[in-house]
């Protein structure tokens, strides 16, 4: 099975260290644990890369951005030249057409 490279911009580990910090301060195996949940579903990438879900956003299926969910966060990726490259890692609740649309447009 082939296997396509996973990179993540510095947008994506920004809100990894964020995440991991925010949740560290109340419980620090929980911050290892859901880490780790969002690595594996990030390296699952490596072998589907079309396995994430379409956005429901129509505004932003121009750019092709898929995500992969890992409750109660998003990862929001997109499949290029044959390399998956993950943008941002969000808290589901937070406004990311905004955040992904002024991403996108760079």
């Amino acid at each position: 099975m082939e296997q396509y490279p996973v990179e993540l911009l510095p947008a994506a580990y920004s809100d990894l260290d964020e995440i991991f910090d925010y949740i560290l301060a109340e419980n620090p195996q929980a911050a290892d644990k859901i880490l780790d949940r969002i690595i594996q579903s990030l390296q699952r990438l490596e072998s589907y890369p079309h396995s994430g879900s379409p956005l429901y956003d129509r505004s932003l299926n121009k750019f092709n951005f898929r995500m992969v969910f890992v409750n109660p966060y998003i990862a929001f990726y997109r499949f290029i030249s044959n390399r998956v490259i993950v943008y941002r890692i969000l808290h589901g609740a937070r406004n990311y057409p905004h955040l992904l649309r002024d991403m996108a447009g760079k």
